[in-house]
């Protein structure tokens, strides 16, 4: 009780400091209860409002709204204002407020893929998104504008963002829509530089790869992203990884990168090697989410980009690691074609029309699909140029031109440009990218000196014994006959 009392005290100076400092609200973050997980939420705003709104949706989670209680309202002066809630996550207030509490219960979602995407809570540890935890009028509009949020946890917790900190506890949000702070009793941190980019490593739970093992697996992989990028995203990065919410076999993990966090939940293995190639493959595959989708001034929906041909790309560094051989790349070519092509709409959608509706229909075209024509993208690129150009080419030109601080974008059209520029590839993206198309797969890939074979459901891809030169240079150049040790990912 004590914050709102110092909000009631002084409320006339507390605007005017606020609006001279740039700061549009206040807000105060009190886990209020950990059994069942709860906040309260209380502060002011410098320009009070009458319509109240909160999150309802985000990606495939709904009712985010319902999540929200005991909204009160009052004036600048202290005088309770009447709030009526007409939806769930949506308020109007019979005059304007600027001062608010309310509750948000935190139970993780549940699905467990679904927590990175969610604030939640529990007993050991949570993660607090303000995107929806906050209404969304508080939302910065001009440069200069800040959030401001102070939390109050449980005892002997810590808390770690990217976003500037004014305290342990107190920190200064430009956008709160990609802010991400963890929170535990146990939370183990390391922060290195890489390329003149601060990048911190948090981790929480039981694991048994050491946070040094880890933090430096994590930073050879942002070496390699940004040697394949030609420069860092940003001035700071965070790595935050934490078990699920609620037990899970050691073999599952689901990811979400926002802003500049990464955050990694995995189930827990028993063994330090299972660990670190459980670990490798989708921190390969965020961390290059920093700069494809983060790092650009691309707007829309180009999902098939930043999410298919991403994994084909995070698979090529993983390459470059040692992290998998060239035979693990074929295989995983293999899945994502069995997964898209047992889809209803593996053939009925084109890669742009499936990001569009990414989130209502079956999304193996938007990832899985979309990985297979990036293989076939980067082949016939490097077959047309003598192994001169590649898809990373077109990533790095990408962010050349559109990197975030630049003028804004369409991504369909961007990347599509990019793509198209490249030496022989001026029709590739209006076949496979811009029409629905089936890949017939044995005969795409049988130019390049692959064999495609079917064992019922699946889907084999080896290398033919009877290579031109052009076709033995070219997978050469992709890691054949240059493997450090055998294929781990047949399953």
């Amino acid at each position: 009780m004590a914050f709102v009392f110092l909000l009631l005290g002084c409320a006339t100076k507390t605007n005017a400091a606020n609006a001279e400092d740039g700061r549009v609200a206040d807000f105060h973050i009190k886990v209020e209860s950990l059994s069942p997980p709860r906040l309260v939420i209380e502060g002011e705003l410098v320009e009070p409002s009458q319509k109240w709104s909160f999150r309802k949706t985000y990606g495939g989670l709904l009712a985010l709204g319902d999540r929200i209680e005991n909204l009160t309202l009052s004036d600048s002066h202290g005088k309770s204002v009447e709030v009526r809630r007409i939806a769930p996550g949506e308020y109007s207030a019979a005059a304007p407020a600027s001062r608010f509490r309310y509750e948000v219960k935190l139970d993780p979602p549940g699905r467990s893929e679904d927590a990175p995407f969610v604030s939640w809570l529990t007993a050991d540890r949570g993660v607090l998104m303000p995107a929806d935890l906050l209404p969304a009028l508080t939302a910065p509009t001009r440069p200069g504008q800040t959030v401001v949020l102070s939390f109050e946890l449980p005892q002997q917790w810590l808390v770690s963002s990217v976003e500037k900190s004014i305290s342990s506890t107190q920190f200064s949000l430009n956008d709160p829509d990609t802010a991400v702070f963890f929170t535990s009793r146990d939370l183990q941190r390391r922060t290195v530089q890489v390329k003149g980019m601060e990048l911190t490593f948090a981790a929480s739970g039981q694991w048994v790869v050491s946070p040094d093992d880890l933090m430096v697996m994590t930073k050879s992989i942002m070496e390699t992203h940004a040697n394949t990028m030609g420069g860092v995203p940003g001035e700071r990065a965070l790595v935050i990884l934490s078990p699920f919410p609620k037990p899970e076999s050691p073999q599952r993990w689901s990811a979400e990168t926002r802003g500049s966090t990464v955050f990694l939940l995995a189930g827990l293995q028993p063994a330090k090697t299972a660990a670190l190639v459980q670990l490798s493959l989708p921190l390969t595959h965020e961390l290059f989410h920093l700069w494809v989708p983060n790092g650009l001034a691309l707007e829309g929906d180009y999902d098939w980009f930043y999410e298919g041909f991403t994994i084909y790309q995070a698979l090529r560094a993983a390459q470059r690691l040692n992290l998998v051989t060239f035979q693990d790349l074929l295989n995983a070519v293999g899945r994502a074609a069995d997964t898209y092509s047992s889809s209803e709409t593996g053939a009925s959608l084109s890669l742009i029309d499936a990001s569009q509706r990414r989130w209502t229909t079956n999304p193996a075209v938007v990832y899985q699909k979309a990985m297979v024509v990036a293989f076939l993208y980067d082949l016939t690129l490097r077959i047309h140029t003598g192994n001169k150009r590649s898809l990373e080419d077109v990533y790095r030109e990408v962010f050349r031109r559109h990197r975030a601080g630049l003028p804004r974008a369409q991504g369909n059209e961007a990347v599509i440009e990019a793509l198209s520029r490249m030496s022989g590839m001026e029709d590739f993206a209006s076949r496979y990218v811009r029409a629905p198309v089936r890949l017939e797969l044995a005969h795409l890939l049988a130019r390049f000196g692959l064999r495609v074979e079917s064992f019922g459901m699946r889907t084999m891809i080896t290398v033919s014994p009877d290579l031109n030169r052009e076709q033995r240079d070219l997978l050469r150049r992709l890691g054949y006959n240059s493997e450090t040790r055998g294929s781990r990912n047949n399953h």
